[in-house]
């Protein structure tokens, strides 16, 4: 049967065999197009996953420097807290021994109001510098948690991505793109080719 066919096309004349000829080779140029097509189709989807990877691990970088920050703010409020304890406890001890070397009596009468305003004001800074110390951790964490859920989210989309970079088949785009030139060969093909 193949003597059969070759016979045949052997018999078309010029025309029709250079437009056989070019239906096979478009049949097979159509099936690599469908292949290349689908290969850098996929391949793109797993770059925007890989890039997303990258801006999900960049943000989490962040969000450790924004504890770190925060951390460090701490601290910083800790020591400010110390230094002005210290001031408060200096400012009172020199209170007392000025008093004493002037042979005022401590606790009683007016020295006893002041030495009690003095321990209101005292408290009230300390109050409003952990008030603020609290705030600006706060901010600074809470600030962490936003960078947290940008991370999870970013991480969700580059995971999509990987998925869908995985359904694209370039083989199986390749045979559809071959049974498809095929089936349009089959269908352009002489009809003195397919009788007998």
């Amino acid at each position: 049967m193949t003597t059969s066919i070759w016979s045949r096309y052997k018999a078309l004349s010029g025309l029709e065999k250079f437009s056989t000829s070019m239906g096979v080779a478009g049949m097979f140029s159509g099936a690599y197009s469908a292949f290349a097509g689908a290969r850098s189709e996929r391949l793109k989807t797993k770059s925007l996953g890989l890039q997303l990877e990258h801006q999900e691990d960049m943000i989490r970088f962040t969000m450790d420097q924004n504890e770190s920050q925060a951390q460090f703010l701490s601290a910083v409020y800790n020591k400010k807290f110390a230094n002005q304890t210290l001031g408060q406890g200096n400012k009172k001890s020199t209170a007392i021994a000025s008093f004493a070397s002037r042979g005022i009596t401590l606790g009683i009468g007016s020295t006893k109001d002041l030495f009690v305003s003095s321990e209101v004001l005292n408290k009230i800074e300390n109050l409003t510098m952990n008030t603020n110390k609290a705030r600006a951790v706060t901010n600074q964490r809470l600030k962490g948690v936003g960078l947290g859920i940008k991370a999870d989210m970013t991480g969700l989309s580059a995971s999509n991505m990987f998925a869908t970079a995985r359904t694209i088949d370039p083989f199986m785009s390749m045979t559809t793109g071959f049974m498809s030139g095929a089936s349009n060969l089959m269908s352009n093909l002489p009809q003195s080719l397919l009788t007998k």
